[in-house]
């Protein structure tokens, strides 16, 4: 039963050795699809650009806040970017944020013995940036 067994998997895998070397394209199947100009690549030709994509990505952001009498002050951004290329040249992503969040108040008092402005500002910032590359 073993040895059975053994010869029938030995006949699949010379049955699948042999159909893995008729994956060509028909030219009639190549015309069919609008694709009649294109020609077969060799596996040797292949593998001089198979693998040779490069992608480069980076995201990130930045939140402020700022607490006030009157309620948070909230300041949120966010980035995201992305790159790639083929052939020898890499890629190259980059991208950067900034937030400010913050509160402004002005007094302006007028009496019968003179003018007063008082200006009171405040806040807070975040920001940040990254870069990405590949080879």
């Amino acid at each position: 039963m073993k040895t059975l067994a053994f010869v029938c998997a030995a006949l699949m895998l010379l049955a699948a050795t042999a159909s893995a070397g008729e994956l060509a394209v028909s030219k009639s199947t190549l015309n069919n699809m609008g694709l009649g100009g294109m020609q077969s690549m060799s596996d040797t030709d292949g593998l001089a650009v198979r693998g040779k994509a490069v992608f480069a990505t980076v995201s990130g952001g930045s939140v402020a806040s700022w607490l006030t009498v009157n309620g948070l002050q909230l300041s949120h951004n966010e980035y995201a970017a992305g790159a790639e290329w083929l052939g020898p040249v890499g890629a190259s992503a980059q991208g950067q944020s900034f937030s400010f969040a913050g509160q402004v108040e002005v007094l302006f008092l007028a009496d019968p013995t003179g003018f007063s402005l008082s200006v009171h500002a405040a806040g807070g910032f975040a920001g940040g940036g990254a870069s990405a590359s590949a080879m």
